[in-house]
């Protein structure tokens, strides 16, 4: 129960960073500094190039639109997922099911890559929510699997020392 709260909780965290930095942006010169350091950050895990990012107060966001559809996705897959699995499950989906979420985004980044087409952003969107929704959903029992040892490995280390 508990994997699924601090991942619920640092998923909804990290959506909420994501939108401090045009915030920064909009307050002024006197937060320059921080927003330099955070927009730097973010460059290590995304390109932000303007024609494939949203705007939002007049200020780009730090990710491109399919990284922000992915740490949406990634909400909504942890928000959806109780609906369908127990919070404590360890039991990982078939690995099957997976490219059927992962190639529209797989399609679609190598389309873009080879100058097929121009993707939209809606697009670029949307296949980064059904990639990142259905990833939950192998993430989550994954960590809870992880979480179970961590515990047993306690448990026992515990009963040696009594």
């Amino acid at each position: 129960m508990i994997v699924y709260f601090v991942f619920l909780l640092f998923s909804l965290l990290w959506l909420g960073i994501i939108f401090l930095g045009p915030y920064l942006c909009f307050l002024g010169a006197d937060f320059a500094l921080l927003k330099n350091i955070y927009y730097f950050l973010f460059r290590l895990i995304c390109h932000q190039k303007p024609e494939r990012s949203y705007f939002i107060w007049g200020y780009q966001l730090p990710v491109c639109v399919r990284c922000l559809g992915i740490y949406t996705g990634i909400v909504i897959g942890a928000f959806i997922y109780p609906l369908f699995k127990n919070i404590k499950s360890t039991a990982i989906p078939e690995k099957k099911f997976l490219p059927v979420f992962l190639a529209p985004i797989f399609i679609d980044g190598l389309a873009q890559i080879f100058n097929l087409y121009f993707s939209p952003h809606y697009i670029r969107f949307l296949t980064g929510i059904i990639a990142s929704i259905a990833l939950v959903f192998y993430t989550l029992p994954f960590l809870q699997q992880l979480y179970s040892r961590l515990v047993e490995k306690n448990r026992k280390f515990e009963n040696q020392l009594k």
